[in-house]
């Protein structure tokens, strides 16, 4: 667990550092202590969830191994998104910056680190899962819901962590972003994770003065 805490730590930095460039390079520094922490505590709220969804499943596995499991998951996705990082540092300092008129790449740099994130992790967790299958010969069916598990787990813990601890991407025309936003409501008012992609599908219509506030 140590090995995998250590990959954890460098490799979520070295990714960190590459998406805050696309703001400044104080966010960038920010990102080199948040991004690891984000993992990190994803990765032991999973813990104590896989362990309790997987108890449905099997009774063979501990809490030990569930956290163990958990840190190798994300060590894993870590280190894939490490080995983006180059893709995203460079895009990072080359896209069109957005203006007080257009946001211009901004988005699609914002869209394909989203990508990199839930592909990874999605890897990540199906490499584990069968790694798990084999060892304890837990058969095709059960592993493959202890994986749906932990997939929904994983997103939805993830998810609400990353919304509390948000900025991590940045527009460069917003200046001074705070180190956290916590629960401060974004421009169309939502206030968890859960609430953004709700919002995200279905947007409200808000009034044109909080519009123009871009809160």
């Amino acid at each position: 667990m140590r090995r995998s805490v250590l990959t954890i730590l460098w490799t979520s930095a070295a990714y960190g550092f590459a998406i805050g460039s696309v703001h400044s390079l104080r966010l960038a520094a920010w990102d080199v202590v948040k991004f690891p922490a984000l993992i990190l505590l994803t990765a032991l709220i999973c813990a104590f969830a896989f362990f309790a969804c997987t108890l449905l499943v099997t009774r063979e596995l501990t809490f030990a191994d569930s956290l163990r499991v958990s840190l190798a998951t994300f060590a894993d996705l870590s280190t894939l998104l490490a080995s983006l990082a180059p893709v995203s540092w460079f895009l990072a300092l080359t896209i069109a910056q957005p203006t007080e008129t257009s946001l211009h790449e901004y988005p699609y740099f914002l869209g394909l680190n989203v990508v990199f994130i839930a592909c990874g992790g999605a890897l990540a967790l199906v490499r584990q899962s069968l790694r798990l299958a084999r060892r304890d010969r837990l058969g095709t069916g059960r592993s493959a819901t202890i994986l749906a598990a932990w997939l929904a787990i994983s997103l939805f813990a993830g998810g609400q962590c990353a919304w509390y601890m948000r900025p991590f991407f940045g527009a460069s025309t917003i200046g001074d972003p705070p180190f956290m936003e916590g629960s401060n409501p974004d421009f169309r008012g939502a206030t968890s994770f859960y609430e953004a992609v709700v919002h995200l599908v279905a947007p409200p219509v808000l009034p044109d003065d909080y519009a123009r506030r871009g809160r």
